[in-house]
C-alpha cells in the first residue's frame, strides 16, 4: 500500500510517543487493507489471532462482518505514516466474554496486533499500548478497557501490566483459556505515576 492511499480525513486520533514516533488511527478498509491484513494475520507472529493459515478471501470476509457490526469496529494504526498495528474493539455486552464477567456499560474490550517487525525499536508495542489507551480514554463513556489474551501468550502479559491492566483471573472462551484484566483510568493514571 502506498503512503498516500488513505488522507487526513480519514484519521479518527493521532498520538506522539516520545522517542518512538507519532502514532496515528484510521478506519480499516477490507478491500484496501487486504494484502496487509493477510501478510500480517499469516505470520508466526499472529499466531494467537488463529487466522495464520486464512486464505485472503477469508480475511476479507472476516473484515467485512466486522465492518458490518455495531458493536465490533476495526482500525489501522500508523507509525509516521507506514501502517504499523492492527487494533479491534469490541462491547463486552455483546461477546462471549460477557459470561465470564458483569460486563458493564462503560466497558470497551480490545485486541492488537503490531505488524512483524523489520527493524526493532526499543519500546514500539508499549507506545502502542499508550496509544491505544489515550484513544480509548479519549471518549468519556469508556470507563474500563477489557482485554482476554491467552494464557499462552506470554509475550503480551508484561504489556499488559506495564500499562496498568489488573489481571483477574483465568476465563475459558470458546477459542481459548485466557486472562481476564481490566484498565481503568484510575489503574492507567497510578501505573504512570510510579514509572514517572
Amino acid at each position: 500500500m502506498k503512503r498516500d492511499d488513505f488522507s487526513s480525513a480519514d484519521l479518527v486520533y493521532a498520538h506522539d510517543v516520545p522517542s518512538v514516533g507519532r502514532f496515528t488511527l484510521r478506519p480499516l478498509s477490507p478491500a484496501q487493507d487486504l494484502a496487509l491484513l493477510h501478510q500480517w494475520l499469516s505470520s508466526e507472529h499472529a499466531a494467537f489471532w488463529g487466522m495464520r493459515h486464512y486464505t485472503p478471501a477469508q480475511v476479507a470476509g472476516y473484515f467485512e462482518q466486522v465492518a458490518a457490526s455495531a458493536h465490533v469496529q476495526a482500525l489501522i494504526g500508523h507509525c509516521d505514516d507506514q501502517p504499523a498495528f492492527l487494533l479491534e474493539t469490541y462491547d463486552p455486552r455483546r461477546d462471549p466474554v460477557s459470561a465470564c464477567y458483569p460486563a458493564a456499560a462503560g466497558d470497551c474490550g480490545m485486541h492488537f496486533l503490531t505488524a512483524p517487525p523489520t527493524r526493532p525499536v526499543h519500546g514500539f508495542t508499549r507506545a502502542v499500548m499508550r496509544t491505544i489507551q489515550a484513544w480509548l480514554f479519549s471518549d468519556p463513556r469508556v470507563s474500563r478497557i477489557v482485554v482476554e489474551p491467552a494464557i499462552a501468550n506470554q509475550k503480551i502479559h508484561p504489556i499488559n501490566l506495564a500499562a496498568g491492566f489488573v489481571y483477574q483471573r483465568q476465563i475459558d472462551l470458546p477459542n481459548k483459556r485466557a486472562w481476564l484484566a481490566f484498565c481503568t483510568r484510575e489503574d492507567l493514571a497510578a501505573r504512570e505515576e510510579s514509572l514517572s
